[in-house]
């Protein structure tokens, strides 16, 4: 039996990428003011960063529709495929909810969905991972098995840019954002248990990214995943920071680049820069 196997637009994953590794991409839907767009449909990631320049508001982002999930269901059942789903965390989004209800609406008993507890590359990671398993000849259940005992081990570290895009989000107030900007605070972002966490403080970029490479050292890349080199508009910081990397030994052997989307780009902003990869 075949696997059709669906993930989210918060992957990051472009639309060819995603066609080449054989995985479906349901879209987060994003809202600027009265405009709506879908994520990698009719609003590309260059073009998310400039609104958000442009834009005093912050955009919001909203998951798909349970319908959104059953579209692809619905064929799975009609064609005889097993169809496995790895959503954005639930602790960032009720994607997962929004599988899980699809899955009793469509009413078919093969139809597996994982919460990845991650984001961005952290879910492309466990997409292509199951795209692995699955030409392995693995049925879909035993890939979510595979996806749940790998998921723990997937890692996201980033330094922010700015704070203007955390204050904007409701997750800083004024004085917290206007302070950190007047003395050049830069935090270090993690996802830890599916949540987006501060894991670090310092002053100015160059500190930051000490912490950064500290955390990346602290937790060491496994070199039979691919690791991602994340960014968020600006891929000029990520050319800056691979040589800190080869400093410190940890440029990985398949390193890839991830250009941040809307559905976590909306809370740090541009210029940010981190790893995403499975720790040994």
């Amino acid at each position: 039996m075949s696997i059709r196997i669906i993930t989210d637009s918060s992957s990051d994953l472009d639309l060819s990428a995603a066609q080449e590794m054989g995985v479906e991409l349901v879209s987060m839907s994003i809202q600027f003011g009265e405009a709506s767009y879908l994520d990698g449909v009719n609003l590309d990631k260059h073009d998310f960063y400039k609104m958000l320049a442009e834009n005093p508001n912050s955009p919001t982002t909203a998951q798909p529709t349970p319908n959104d999930f059953l579209t692809h269901l619905q064929k799975a059942k009609e064609n005889g495929e097993e169809a496995l789903i790895i959503t954005l965390s639930s602790a960032l989004s009720g994607t997962y909810q929004s599988a899980l209800i699809a899955k009793d609406m469509c009413d078919y008993e093969p139809v597996y969905v994982v919460d990845s507890l991650s984001a961005t590359a952290g879910v492309h990671i466990l997409a292509e991972y199951a795209c692995r398993l699955r030409e392995e000849g693995l049925p879909a259940k035993r890939i979510a098995e595979k996806l749940e005992e790998l998921k723990g081990r997937i890692r996201i570290f980033a330094v922010i840019d700015t704070l203007e895009y955390l204050r904007r989000g409701g997750r800083l107030s004024s004085l917290q954002a206007g302070l950190g900007t007047v003395t050049k605070l830069k935090p270090v972002i993690s996802v830890r248990d599916g949540a987006v966490m501060v894991v670090g403080k310092a002053f100015g970029t160059a500190a930051a990214t000490k912490q950064l490479l500290k955390f990346l050292s602290e937790h060491p890349i496994e070199e039979s995943f691919p690791a991602f080199a994340l960014y968020s508009d600006d891929k000029g910081r990520v050319d800056e920071f691979l040589p800190k990397l080869q400093e410190v030994e940890a440029l990985p052997q398949d390193l890839r680049f991830c250009s941040i989307g809307p559905t976590i780009g909306t809370h740090i902003g541009p210029g940010a820069v981190g790893m995403a990869y499975v720790e040994q």
